[in-house]
């Protein structure tokens, strides 16, 4: 304990003589990352450090140590805040339809029907696939709809600033579903398994928010498939 005062103590010195010395006035604080990487903190806050800041990281204790000016750790303390929350968890469900240029029966709500409607020119849908999706923020997932496809994507929080000008309303509610990929499986010789992709995009779902996807071409130029994501609320513990 005695070390560690004398060692503070030193670099308050050494921030005084430069300010002394007509220099920039420094300060060092220490971090203790439970959650975040510490790699990846690194890399996150190496931007927002003056020409003069240093940082020392030790990824075995999850330990970062920053030294720059008073204003520039004041930023790195409220980023490695945000960084290092525990992460959230998610619920989306996920809805494959088959666009048919034929008649069928497949019970759809009806707001839902009047939206495919308006977007796409099909007749009527199959149901090719269902699942929810349940997981952490942060870390990538991949499930089997149905028969024969594969949707896989990340789930993270909305990192938009609110002073974006995107005109868009509750940020801070969205999640964003990045790196969305559909695949198409399918079986060649020897039994090994081919994807093919059909979707590959990012979107923001907002709660009880219904997402609505051209997800490409059926080998049946007459159909085609229609993505639907809706996020549900969640209470994390």
């Amino acid at each position: 304990m005695v070390r560690k005062t004398i060692i503070v103590l030193l670099l308050s010195l050494t921030a005084a003589a430069f300010v002394a010395n007509g220099q920039s006035e420094t300060t060092v604080r220490a971090f203790k990352l439970e959650n975040a990487s510490v790699i990846e903190a690194f890399m996150a806050l190496h931007p927002v450090l003056s020409e003069e800041g240093t940082v020392t990281i030790a990824p075995a204790t999850g330990r970062i140590t920053v030294q720059d000016s008073p204003e520039v750790v004041g930023r790195v303390a409220e980023l490695l805040t945000e960084l290092d929350r525990i992460p959230g968890h998610y619920r989306i469900e996920v809805e494959l339809l088959e666009g048919l240029d034929e008649e069928r029966t497949l019970e759809i709500p009806a707001e839902l029907d009047r939206r495919l409607q308006r977007m796409f020119p099909f007749t009527s849908y199959r149901r090719a696939g269902r699942t929810v999706f349940h997981g952490e923020f942060g870390q990538p997932t991949s499930a089997s709809l149905g028969t024969g496809y594969r949707l896989s994507f990340l789930a993270e929080e909305s990192n938009i600033s609110e002073s974006t000008p995107w005109g868009v309303a509750d940020l801070a509610n969205r999640t964003q579903v990045k790196w969305l990929r559909l695949d198409r499986l399918r079986a060649e010789d020897g039994g090994r398994e081919k994807a093919d992709e059909l979707l590959r995009t990012t979107v923001f779902l907002s709660p009880r928010q219904k997402m609505i996807i051209g997800a490409g071409s059926s080998e049946d130029s007459a159909s085609g498939l229609v993505l639907i994501l809706t996020m549900h609320p969640v209470e994390d513990r």
